[in-house]
């Protein structure tokens, strides 16, 4: 039948050797000593008549607009999926490798050249071993609420951050389900700068606890509203026992969703990618910026001699980090006036999905899914770029480590959410 939904998943390992530097935490400078967990590709196909959607998942902490247009055009010319119906997703693990974001002068050293091309090979492999293993198969799509992983990293009491996880089940003929994707939004910080162990983090541990009660069936990791949203609060200590702990706890939101699903009608396949340009804000003075990191060190040592929370001390850490990044940027030649990069949107029946290039606050992605024209909206951060925080008005009055790493001011993040809306907005209209 042409309207006949067709799918296949496939996982493969894309650990890098031991010995390969570390990426997440510019503290840390010792390269990897160990494997704890392996870092996966994943690689989730579908079909209905003429169109097809590739969704690649990838434990690592983002890659850039030009790798992704390696892998798409390595999938395109195997004429598997066109490049704008395939979306290249970072779990934003920060215990993985190194080489995939490229260079920042004083930053950031170049990338891995050797790394970058396993990584396409193995995924446009993995797109072939998709194609050859479509087979018919029953989509059901759910929202579940999460509690206890992630808070807001800045203000653990505020209630700013997207509870919810999104689950995208599809079975096979037998009725078993061959994937599960899953969207939740949290940074993968459960392991601290002194981890020197490669791992997916609590995304990998979730995915491992389901897969023990469905081992064939693939399950796969997107981040939603994680910019401003972290386990800073929630986790009790920064071990491979916490990320166990926090992982089971999505784990058990996802099965408890997957096993409620309903199956829905398919009812065709979309895809659009639109080019955006985001205005830089403007550095600081030198002196301001030095001015800026030495008050940010003083509060800080205020603070280490205070009776202080732990959490106030770790925010006046991070902002101290981010007032470092900001002195490097004032150091700097200016850069370009501008970053460009796109936003995607797809839609797999009723689902609109929507990628964004970066570090999305909660407040953008809560309005997307609020304005979405979509019944369910899934809303994927480090989708095929990766070019920062996009602080929201808060982050930016507060000044918070985020909103100080970013290259944007609050006005992007404004650009972001109506863009995504207009590619969703775009597709939903090709559908009446």
């Amino acid at each position: 039948m042409a309207d006949q939904l067709l799918a296949s998943a496939v996982e493969i390992d894309i650990t890098p050797p031991v010995g390969t530097p570390m990426d997440g935490y510019g503290a840390r400078t010792d390269s990897s000593a160990g494997v704890h967990d392996p870092l996966l590709g994943q690689l989730l196909l579908l079909q209905q008549g003429s169109q097809r959607i590739a969704l690649v998942t990838l434990d690592l902490i983002g890659v850039a607009l030009e790798l992704t247009s390696r892998i798409r055009a390595g999938i395109a010319g195997l004429w598997i999926a066109p490049g704008q119906a395939t979306m290249v997703s970072c779990t934003h693990t920060h215990a993985g490798p190194f080489g995939l974001l490229p260079e920042e002068p004083g930053i950031r050293p170049p990338g891995d050249h050797n790394l970058q091309q396993m990584l396409i090979r193995k995924m446009v492999g993995a797109a072939v071993w998709a194609r050859e293993t479509l087979q018919p198969a029953q989509l059901s799509v759910g929202r579940g609420r999460v509690e206890g992983v992630g808070v807001n990293r800045n203000d653990p009491h505020a209630d700013r951050q997207d509870h919810e996880v999104i689950v995208v089940r599809l079975d096979a003929a037998s009725g078993m389900p061959l994937a599960v994707w899953m969207n939740y939004g949290c940074h993968a910080t459960v392991l601290g700068e002194k981890n020197l162990w490669l791992s997916a983090d609590y995304p990998g541990a979730a995915r491992a606890a389901l897969r023990r009660l469905y081992p064939q069936t693939v399950f796969l990791y997107s981040n939603g509203a994680s910019g401003d949203v972290s386990t800073r609060f929630t986790r009790r200590a920064q071990t491979f026992q916490e990320v166990e702990r926090l992982g089971r706890i999505l784990a058990g939101e996802v099965l408890k969703t997957m096993l409620k699903v309903e199956p829905s009608r398919v009812s065709g396949l979309g895809a659009l990618a639109i080019p955006v340009a985001f205005q830089r804000r403007p550095r600081l003075r030198l002196e301001q910026a030095q001015q800026q990191l030495q008050d940010m060190r003083n509060r800080l040592a205020a603070l280490r001699q205070s009776v202080a929370s732990h959490g106030e001390i770790r925010r006046a850490e991070t902002k101290v980090r981010g007032a470092v990044a900001e002195l490097e940027r004032a150091k700097r030649p200016a850069a370009t006036a501008e970053i460009t990069t796109e936003v995607q949107a797809l839609h797999i029946g009723d689902l609109g999905i929507v990628g964004l290039p970066g570090e999305p606050f909660t407040e953008t992605v809560v309005d997307i899914k609020r304005a979405s024209p979509w019944p369910v909206t899934a809303v994927v951060s480090y989708a095929n770029d990766e070019v920062g925080y996009f602080p929201d008005d808060l982050a930016v009055s507060e000044g918070t480590y985020e909103a100080l790493k970013s290259p944007f001011g609050a006005e992007a993040a404004r650009q972001l959410g109506q863009t995504a809306l207009s590619g969703l907005g775009a597709l939903h209209a090709s559908m009446s």
